[in-house]
């Protein structure tokens, strides 16, 4: 009890006897009550605070003396105020002092602060021995590897004398399969060391086992092979699910073949406007839009990534020197060029684009309708025009030609029917719709010719970018927009339009973002103008991003492809810098980083674009959300190789200090009267000349 002080209880007044005994003492004349110090200096302590034995001081005798509440409550006044206590019907609780209680809790915390050093040491020491036995599971398990190998191709292909001789000399199994691989057909084909063929083998036989297990019959869909167009798969639903994915979401936005042509020769055999670096380029191109149910399923990325990597190596193998110059060699050099960006290896693509370029322009297309050869030519220069305004680098091949796009292709034949498909069983169960992929096609190799004008023109080839050099491109941006078609031009949402018709818009309002940005950096303007400059570039980056909403609402960002990505970028980046209140920064970044999180699920260069955009907005000094935390946390593994790999730069935004030195530094003095000039062209109506600057109002032109 010395680690107790005894302290005076205070009579609650609620109980009754307390209250019959105080009565009785001030009856008796003890108004005042008799007042005892706690325990005296001699006795047993166990005697408290009452008169007890030990409890010394006048009770001598035994006496006990009896208190009203007034007077315990005049003595506790006295008392020191950390001596508290608590009491209940006689009965006294004393707590522990607050010093024994510090002692006693930093004893304990000594206590767990050692078995904390010991549970780490042992978790340690676990960890070694576990790394230590997934290391030799490892190497039994490529030992198995090689021994499978062996035994499937024992009695298959006449080694049996051989290989048992080889095991007889001592050799190891990994020398043994070495050898298999040189005699195996097979592995020649695909072009795969023997672990990895095996870890395809498994791969495929997984997804062979989810179309199959639909048991459905593909209408739509290619599904008689006849001939072996790949050696990856021979499943006709599994091929039939990546034709699908392919040409639902990949085709009509990047259309570099004529698909009606490529189907009729898969399914007769015949290799005009087909074969098989094409379709393994095709199917490879799927792999990267598998969507699993569960999109947080790692090993359904990584299986998807495997099969991919299976068809590309295929490609590699079935492309000859020979065939480079065919239609569909270059075509497939095309495919490789996406296949390679969506995975985040753009360094590598952008050779594959530069193959497909250089052939074109002596390919062997005599076999192929001018049609089919018009769609390769416009679809590659499109393709050409994207990867320089994605990495801002001179285009790699002459403008496209002057006359009108899509001369021998007809419009009116565009039969082909659209349906919202992601998974096996889409076909039988979502309806379909005109998917207008030719005239989409036509407008949107239109549009990108304009850009390359544009792109041109800030490379500085011709002449410095003058007033009117810079409306002269703006103005084949607004004539393009004026010729769309209606069911081109009408994209609201509850029309619910294409996925390929809203992505054409986002294309045209970002590429006027970039045509209209560097006039805001070179210096030359006065204010007046610069503010109706800023204007522009908001009024387009806000109006693509609208079209991005709907399309993420309306089929999910899962499908979009780089272009729609780097888009994405360009139009989050000019808000976050030009009108960072309306909307609110935060709420653009918030946007940004989650749509690229949601396509990074199969596209892997949206991984480096995000940490490019979170860097963006470090810069304009915008705090990342608490609810991103979790995401931003994940993108520090990302270096600079990742980032060359993603955009080939390290910065997804334009090179101004390139571009800026080609700007004519009397761009500012010319501007009003130039612009005075395309307004009055654009309204069709003369006006006269002002000096307050209102010929700078642009609210008509944007609202066209």
């Amino acid at each position: 009890m010395s680690a107790f002080r005894s302290l005076a209880p205070s009579i609650l007044q609620g109980d009754s006897s307390t209250s019959s005994q105080t009565k009785q003492n001030s009856e008796s004349g003890n108004s005042e009550g008799a007042t005892r110090t706690s325990g005296g200096n001699s006795g047993n302590t166990s005697g408290g605070a009452g008169g007890g034995p030990g409890g010394g001081g006048d009770d001598k005798q035994g006496k006990r003396y009896k208190t009203s509440h007034h007077d315990w409550s005049a003595a506790s006044a006295v008392l020191h105020p950390s001596l508290m206590f608590q009491y209940t019907r006689h009965e006294c609780v004393y707590e522990p002092h607050t010093k024994t209680h510090k002692d006693d809790l930093i004893r304990e915390m000594e206590i767990l602060r050692a078995d904390n050093t010991t549970l780490q040491n042992r978790n340690r020491q676990m960890d070694e021995a576990a790394m230590d036995l997934e290391s030799q599971n490892r190497d039994l398990k490529e030992a198995s590897d090689w021994q499978m190998i062996i035994l499937e191709t024992i009695g298959s292909n006449g080694h049996d004398r051989e290989i048992i001789k080889r095991l007889q000399a001592g050799e190891s199994h990994q020398a043994i399969a070495d050898w298999l691989v040189q005699e195996n057909p097979d592995f020649q084909a695909i072009g795969l060391e023997p672990k990895r063929y095996i870890k395809l083998v498994d791969v495929v036989k997984i997804f062979e086992a989810q179309c199959q297990e639909d048991g459905i019959h593909r209408t739509g869909s290619p599904v008689v092979l006849e001939i072996s167009w790949t050696k990856v798969s021979s499943s006709p639903r599994l091929i039939g699910h990546l034709f699908d994915l392919y040409f639902t979401w990949v085709h009509p936005v990047h259309m570099l073949f004529s698909e009606v042509d490529f189907k009729h020769d898969f399914k007769n055999n015949q290799e005009t406007y087909c074969s098989s670096s094409l379709v393994n380029a095709i199917c490879a191109m799927g792999c990267i839009l598998l969507d699993s149910e569960d999109t947080g399923d790692r090993r359904n990325r990584l299986d998807a990534a495997t099969l991919r990597e299976g068809f590309m190596e295929e490609v590699r193998q079935t492309l000859s020197l020979g065939s480079y110059r065919r239609l569909t060699a270059i075509q497939t050099f095309a495919i490789m060029y996406l296949v390679e960006l969506s995975s985040g290896q753009a360094r590598r693509a952008t050779g594959y684009l530069r193959s497909a370029l250089d052939n074109l322009r002596a390919c062997d297309s005599h076999q192929q309708s001018e049609e089919a050869r018009e769609l390769t030519e416009w679809g590659i220069q499109t393709l050409n025009t994207i990867c320089a305004g994605i990495t801002y680098q001179k285009l790699q091949a002459p403008p496209a030609p002057r006359d009108a796009t899509f001369r021998h292709v007809r419009m009116d034949k565009d039969a082909a029917v659209w349906r919202f498909y992601r998974q096996v069983g889409n076909e039988r169960e979502m309806p379909t719709r005109p998917s207008h992929a030719i005239i989409t096609a036509c407008h949107q190799a239109s549009l990108f010719r304009v850009i390359s004008d544009s792109l041109n023109l800030y490379c500085g080839h011709r002449r410095p970018v003058s007033a009117l050099a810079f409306l002269e491109c703006y103005r084949g941006y607004l004539d393009w927009k004026e010729d769309l078609p209606p069911v081109l031009r009408n994209i609201s949402e509850g029309d619910q339009p294409l996925p390929h018709i809203l992505y054409l818009h986002i294309q045209f309002h970002t590429a006027l973002v970039q045509h209209f940005n560097p006039l805001l950096h070179c210096g030359y303007f006065e204010e007046s103008a610069l503010a109706e400059l800023r204007r522009i570039v908001v009024h387009h980056a806000r109006s693509g991003i609208e079209p991005l909403e709907h399309a993420r609402r309306l089929y999910s960002s899962r499908f979009f492809m780089p272009l729609i990505s780097f888009c994405l970028m360009h139009l989050c980046d000019a808000l976050v810098r030009y009108s960072p209140n309306e909307p609110k920064a935060p709420e653009v970044v918030i946007f940004c980083l989650e749509v690229l999180n949601q396509t990074r699920e199969g596209f892997a260069v949206c991984g480096p674009l995000q940490e490019l955009f979170r860097q963006t907005a470090v810069e304009c000094n915008v705090e990342i959300p608490n609810e991103l935390r979790y995401l931003v946390g994940t993108l520090n593994h990302y270096d600079m190789d990742s980032i060359l790999d993603a955009c080939t730069r390290l910065s997804y935004t334009q090179p101004l200090d390139q571009i800026l030195r080609h700007i004519d530094p009397n761009i500012g003095r010319d501007w009003n009267e130039e612009w005075r000039k395309f307004i009055v062209e654009r309204q069709g109506q003369a006006r006269r000349p002002s000096s307050s600057g209102r010929y700078l109002q642009i609210g008509n032109i944007l609202n066209d």
